[in-house]
């Protein structure tokens, strides 16, 4: 991609993030105050993005393919729960870094296609690596175990972005811990 597109397609999606930080309602900004606040023209917007939700499509694909990475790059690092912990850090860490923006796309009901990417893109992420740890798992059992692990600890993270981060991201990284070593617990008593 040339050089001149990404700087164009930066400046529109910070222009959006500042938008959404002073605003918190994706659904309430306009392309004319993006392209106001990336001072660049309409028809430079409609260059790189039909409308806004593909620019909202752009941002949470960015998000969601950061969060996939921080997945497969953390599993290299570590394994048992060392690794898991360390996802969940870096994961909530990530989100608290990006704050309001974090906040906009994990909380707005209206963006249900966006949690399903990040969803998907964090339960590939972690189906792969079961893939390579328990190889003689039946693949349809491996992806529902995949796809339980995402929705729930997605669900928390979506729950702590929408009360604006209330704890800490140690204090979150415990919960989530406690809570799936919790649920172990329950299933196996019963």
């Amino acid at each position: 991609m040339d050089r001149r597109v990404k700087k164009t397609q930066a400046a529109i999606r910070n222009a959006f993030t500042d938008l959404i930080k002073e605003k918190g309602d994706v659904n309430s900004i306009t392309i004319k105050e993006i392209v106001d606040r990336a001072d660049i023209s309409r028809s430079t917007f409609y260059t790189h993005y039909t409308d806004i939700n593909e620019l909202i499509d752009d941002l949470s694909n960015m998000l969601a393919d950061d969060i996939a990475k921080i997945v497969v790059e953390t599993h290299k690092k570590a394994t048992g729960i060392s690794s898991y912990m360390m996802i969940y850090r870096s994961i909530l860490s990530y989100l608290y870094e990006k704050g309001p923006v974090s906040k906009a796309i994990l909380v707005d009901a209206r963006n249900t296609r966006i949690i399903e990417e990040i969803s998907k893109s964090l339960r590939d992420g972690i189906a792969a690596y079961y893939k390579t740890t328990h190889r003689q798992m039946d693949p349809e059992l491996l992806f529902a175990t995949a796809t339980f692990w995402t929705n729930g600890i997605l669900g928390i993270m979506r729950e702590w972005a929408q009360y604006d981060f209330k704890y800490s991201v140690d204090e979150m990284t415990t919960i989530i811990t406690k809570a799936i070593e919790t649920c172990s617990t329950f299933f196996r008593e019963g």
